[in-house]
């Protein structure tokens, strides 16, 4: 009796655990596809932002080992090393404007796609 007691404390004590983790994942998902930046190997969201930008490798076998911005003339403004598959880079220290994002992937894929930062 006391192992059932115990199995089914356990069990709704996962399960409440288990909805508390994605209630708190999905707060962060964009709120349409329009938000999102994905060029078929990476997804940025939201774009545009205001003070920070996640990145995800679409292969869950590679990560993102790093995000570079640039001003819209090419001048590097932020670096961040991430070595992970999924990352939220902050970026209320950048002014609101029009930057590149250069990302590069475990097997050095390199892509540039442009984030939009807001006030």
């Amino acid at each position: 009796m006391k192992r059932t007691l115990y199995f089914i404390l356990f069990s709704v004590g996962l399960l409440m655990f288990s909805g508390e983790a994605k209630a708190q994942q999905t707060l962060r998902e964009p709120l349409s596809d329009s938000q999102k930046s994905d060029d078929g190997v990476l997804v940025a969201y939201p774009n545009p932002t205001r003070d920070f930008i996640i990145v995800k490798a679409k292969n869950p076998m590679l990560k993102v080992k790093s995000v570079t911005f640039y001003s819209i003339i090419g001048t590097q403004v932020s670096e961040t090393m991430v070595n992970m598959n999924t990352a939220e880079i902050r970026l209320d220290k950048l002014k609101p404007g029009k930057y590149l994002m250069k990302y590069t992937l475990s097997d050095n894929t390199q892509k540039v796609t442009q984030v939009v930062k807001q006030q």
